[in-house]
């Protein structure tokens, strides 16, 4: 029997149903596939020779989830349907009479993961790609066919909230730990040990392994006040992360809520209203319009050839330079890590063996499978082995004569066609690439900090950079798990540009008397991850005087009606850089190990001559800097350094943070309307002058009644 998501094949009277979706490379599962499901089921029900089942994928991966654009509709009943048919679909296999196992390997999310849990045994294989999640949080829906329900029986309520809350991926052998798999083989022996958990479960022999609890924990899963103790501190917990910002984690709760206390059809028809609420809410709708983007980012977008992108050389083995490193040997890519000092390089190879122990620690990899990468990495002072490399990757101090020394050096030593690549965060690159032999192999690569866990990229181009040049930066960076954006070589690239004035409004605010925390909780509260102020502290104030100097500062300095603010040089020169120095615009102190944020630094409002205290509203504060970074953003793609709106939504989102639930600056606008956008501008502007003076695109979107 074969369709277009299943084969069926028997052996010995057990029915292996591989799954293989014809339409993509992974297994995803559309609506339509339901009635495949119900066919290849009813076979097996009325097939007196088949005494079980196997649910295995043809594929590298198990099942990648459910087709993400299938959640539509535009009014309430629209989908209903829909999920109430997935909802009978895996009642029937729980309900099954014969024992149906999933055989797991590789990538297991969302659905996949919910028909998993309808089945009667879970085998997953040890390897580090097999990764079981349910992560509908993360685009703001909830799990939807009986994941809500269906978990925390299988693995207690704390540990299923946690699962659901987060997204997180479970690897194989803590997905055993706690009992969310039965059993972790090796790949070759998944068919084997499902066949035999068939015939165990058919001979009344197979137990499933109790998970052992300490009392307390059994008390909050298993008692009505243990219960109730439980889902309110994950409201509370989820209400301080997201400011309610964020409907689906409250909804999930709620479903389990529901189940727990009504029973699993009251908690699957939950499931049912709340799923599609979430599907017609903006944020949810905004979060999708996210993962398409970043799906879409996943694909070079260039047709020329890349270079060879498995080896690579990095300049400078200091924080950036080891983070490059780290993210590139962690995705396989070896790395030639040149530093004038061998105690950066040995330095820089701790790092990387620190990141690599606590994927240990996770059971993510293994300590062989460690060794391996580590080794990834030849350390040298010198330029051995740089003729054989393709691409180098400049991570060395902001100075625009030392970096086109570089160039000059790696032009003697590496072959004539290598790509520069240069890490600068500001410096330009058209600049830096006057007197090569080569421009168009002269590009930027801005990384963030820290890099490991920065998922962007921000590659920039020359009016000269050639599209095989930006190829290959692209697929190193999507190697290396990076999102990438192109953008065009000007002050401040694209993140930096539009950080540049939000940055300086919060503050011109502070030197009008508004005090620090005030503004770094309004914005918080907003949705961002980290207040402007707090940001200054975390990425350094001596970066961020750097960033704010040179042609970044000509740019803004010269614009009507914006005045520099001098605070940061004045407090850099006293020795204040945030973080690193314990003391900036707050202080912090060491505790349990963990550097952590200890009130206003009081002392920081001398730099803005003392000001007296001055009460500005929530929303004051947040309008005023997320309209100037709303209005820069514009300015950005009229001035065509990003390419389109879609390159603005991820960089912002993922280069600062920028309101996630909105999906972006642009996404942001389109939520809260032109008319509102360019209404509150022009009030700002009649209060604080033309800096706030709305750009023209703006007008002219608002006259022909367009969106971004």
């Amino acid at each position: 029997m074969k369709n277009d998501f299943f084969r069926l094949e028997i052996q010995n009277g057990i029915a292996i149903i591989w799954i293989d979706s014809v339409k993509d490379k992974m297994n995803i599962v559309y609506p339509s596939l339901i009635k495949d499901f119900e066919d290849v089921f009813s076979e097996i029900n009325k097939n007196q020779n088949i005494k079980g089942a196997v649910l295995i994928s043809a594929k590298k991966d198990f099942i990648a989830g459910a087709d993400i654009k299938s959640f539509v509709g535009e009014k309430v009943g629209d989908f209903q349907p829909i999920s109430r048919k997935g909802h009978q679909m895996l009642e029937a296999i729980e309900n099954c009479p014969k024992p149906i196992i999933s055989a797991i390997h590789g990538t297991c999310y969302g659905l996949g993961t919910e028909l998993s849990l309808a089945c009667h045994g879970r085998i997953c294989s040890d390897d580090s790609k097999t990764k079981i999640a349910l992560p509908e949080v993360k685009i703001g829906l909830l799990p939807g066919a009986g994941g809500t329900q269906r978990l925390p029986k299988l693995i207690g309520l704390s540990k299923s909230l946690d699962i659901m809350l987060t997204g997180k991926n479970i690897f194989a052998y803590p997905a055993k730990k706690m009992g969310l798999v039965d059993e972790v083989v090796d790949k070759s022996k998944l068919l084997k040990a499902a066949f035999k958990m068939i015939e165990k479960i058919n001979a009344k022999k197979f137990q499933r392994k109790k998970i052992k609890k300490p009392i307390f924990q059994q008390l909050l899963d298993h008692t009505l006040i243990g219960r109730n103790i439980i889902f309110n501190q994950a409201k509370k917990k989820i209400l301080h992360i997201t400011k309610g910002n964020y409907p689906a984690p409250l909804a999930i709760i709620d479903c389990v809520k529901t189940g727990i206390k009504k029973g699993n059809n009251a908690g699957y028809e939950s499931e049912v209203i709340l799923f599609e609420e979430l599907i017609l809410s903006d944020v949810s709708k905004a979060l999708r319009r996210l993962f398409f983007i970043t799906t879409k980012k996943k694909k070079n977008p260039y047709s020329e050839s890349p270079k060879n992108t498995n080896k690579i050389a990095v300049l400078g083995a200091g924080f950036m330079g080891a983070g490059i490193t780290e993210v590139s040997v962690n995705k396989g890519i070896n790395v030639i890590l040149k530093d004038l000092s061998e105690e950066m390089i040995t330095s820089a190879r701790k790092n990387i063996w620190k990141g690599l122990k606590k994927k240990i620690k996770r059971k993510q990899t293994n300590h062989t499978e460690a060794k391996t990468i580590a080794q990834k990495v030849i350390g040298q002072t010198d330029y051995k082995g740089f003729h054989g490399t393709d691409v180098v990757i400049e991570a060395v101090v902001e100075n625009m004569e030392v970096k086109k020394s570089i160039i000059k050096d790696l032009e003697n030593e590496c072959h004539e066609d290598f790509i520069f690549a240069s890490n600068t965060s500001s410096l330009p690159l058209t600049e830096m690439a006057v007197g090569s032999r080569k421009p168009e192999n002269i590009v930027g690569m801005h990384y963030f900090s820290p890099v490991p866990k920065m998922p962007l990229l921000e590659i920039i181009k020359t009016s000269k950079t050639s599209n095989q040049t930006l190829a290959t930066c692209y697929e190193i960076g999507r190697k290396q798990g990076k999102t990438c954006i192109v953008v065009n070589d000007m002050p401040g690239f694209y993140v930096n540009r539009i950080l540049g004035p939000y940055l300086i409004e919060s503050l011109l605010m502070i030197e009008q008397g508004v005090r620090i925390d005030a503004i770094d909780k309004a914005l918080t509260n907003l949705g961002m991850p980290i207040g402007p102020i707090a940001l200054l502290d975390e990425v350094g104030i001596d970066v961020g005087v750097h960033v704010m100097s040179g042609n970044m500062a000509d740019l803004i300095k010269n614009r009507d009606g914006f005045k520099m603010n001098y605070s940061m040089p004045k407090m850099f020169e006293d020795g204040l850089m945030g973080r690193k120095s314990k003391k900036g615009f707050y202080n912090y102190q060491t505790k349990n190990k963990r550097l952590k944020k200890n009130g206003v630094n009081e002392q920081a409002y001398q730099y803005f001559d003392n000001p007296k205290v001055h009460i500005l509203s929530d929303e004051e504060i947040t309008e005023r800097a997320i309209l100037m970074l709303l209005n820069e953003a514009v300015w950005c793609l009229e001035d065509n350094i990003i390419e389109n709106t879609e390159d603005g939504d991820i960089g912002a989102v993922f280069g600062i943070g920028f309101l996630p639930w909105s999906a972006g600056p642009f996404s942001y606008m389109n939520l809260l309307g032109i008319s509102k956008v360019v209404e509150r501008l022009e009030f700002y502007e009649s209060k604080f002058g033309p800096k706030f003076k709305p750009r023209p695109l703006l007008f002219k979107m608002l006259e022909e009644e367009e969106k971004f």
